[in-house]
């Protein structure tokens, strides 16, 4: 059984604080950039992401975080299979594109293929890992996804592409500290 919620204003104010802070500190670590893609009957959807995780090898699996109630993540998780595209630093547009509502997707410049099924990979991806869906958690505002991975596609890596500080950077390989 879950735990009343405090809703004094002291504690919502802590609360609030507690959410600052951990987006103040989430801010300054990087991540990796990836863009998860599904189609469905109304056609392909996508987002940026920055929360995924490589889980087991056996089985090979992923995990990754979308906002509920979105269009996009909401494809995703109906699909039958999706796509988790691995980015480059050539792709800093592409990322905020698909992080941008609104923002133009699957449009012909942007390089997408779709599969027999119509789902879409990124066909210049650094990898494209192409899954389905094996469970879900609901999580305040979010959706802890795991997905296992039943086809790896490697491409050119290139130079990293991470999010920190609010923006995109290349990760060349001499940045190596060893």
């Amino acid at each position: 059984m879950a735990p009343l919620q405090d809703t004094t204003e002291e504690n919502r104010t802590a609360r609030e604080r507690l959410g600052a802070d951990f987006r103040e500190a989430f801010r300054h670590h990087p991540g990796g950039i990836a863009i998860i893609a599904g189609a469905d009957a109304d056609g392909p959807a996508g987002m940026t992401a920055s929360s995924v995780a490589s889980v087991s090898v056996t089985p090979t699996t992923v995990l990754f975080s979308l906002m509920r109630g979105s269009r996009s993540a909401d494809c995703v998780l109906r699909a039958e299979r999706l796509s988790v595209n691995l980015l480059h630093a050539g792709h800093a547009q592409l990322a905020r594109d698909f992080a941008t509502r609104g923002a133009p997707r699957f449009t012909p410049g942007q390089n997408w293929e779709r599969l027999d099924d119509g789902t879409p990979v990124l066909a210049d991806a650094a990898a494209c890992l192409i899954g389905h869906v094996t469970h879900t958690v609901e999580l305040g505002e979010a959706v802890v996804v795991v997905a296992e991975i039943t086809e790896v596609r490697t491409g050119e890596p290139g130079e990293g592409l991470v999010y920190r500080d609010r923006r995109f950077h290349g990760l060349s390989g001499d940045s190596a500290l060893e």
